[in-house]
């Protein structure tokens, strides 16, 4: 069991000038993968790349694990505001909801894996400590089953609607990761994507 390591920021920026520090700081994150990878991932080279001093940005993030879930949190945040829309909107059919989820997610774990790579790996056994990363799971959690439930014929078992959506998570979620590790073009990314949303449309009988 790996040891507990913060990754809350030490302090929530409230002016227009921390906020944009602290969106200077994930975005410096995202450029010192990309060029270095994860052997030269460090606060201090973060810093350096931010222009600001270690200091400053101790005042924010209390080490390199915590900028790391800092980027997978915006990243998931921006997501699901994405997936709400796809949910709410009135046009399009369940079957064609869970496609475009699919896509949305499948793209964003390989973009994902392709800045941050190692780093995001040996951060994530410590995401399930986060009150933040819980809260959120389960407000997708219920969120989905809601989709799930209005989709499925009425008078579906609670029971049924429960296990068809943690499917359709769990599915994506295993499926979209280990697609995002074999480091595909988007255009087959996408292909993934497609079968595996078809296969839990299918498996739920949608149209």
């Amino acid at each position: 069991m790996p040891s507990r390591v913060a990754l809350t920021p030490r302090k929530k920026p409230r002016q227009g000038r921390s906020r944009q520090m602290r969106e200077d700081i994930l975005t410096a994150t995202v450029r010192v993968l990309r060029k270095e990878g994860p052997l030269r991932f460090t606060t201090w080279r973060v810093a350096e790349e931010a222009g600001i001093s270690v200091g400053s940005l101790y005042q924010y993030f209390p080490n390199k694990q915590s900028l790391v879930f800092a980027v997978h949190s915006r990243t998931v945040e921006l997501a699901w505001v994405e997936v709400q829309q796809i949910l709410e909107n009135k046009r399009w059919s369940a079957r064609e909801k869970i496609r475009r989820i699919a896509r949305l997610f499948f793209l964003a774990e390989a973009n994902e894996v392709g800045e941050m790579g190692a780093a995001l790996k040996d951060a994530e056994i410590f995401f399930e400590d986060q009150p933040d990363h819980r809260a959120m799971n389960t407000l997708i959690a219920e969120r989905f089953t809601q989709f799930v439930g209005d989709s499925l014929p009425p008078h579906t078992p609670s029971a049924r609607v429960k296990f068809a959506a943690r499917l359709v998570m769990t599915v994506m979620e295993s499926v979209g990761k280990s697609v995002a590790g074999l480091g595909l073009p988007g255009r087959d990314v996408d292909k993934w994507a497609r079968a595996c949303a078809d296969m839990i449309a299918d498996y739920l009988h949608l149209p």
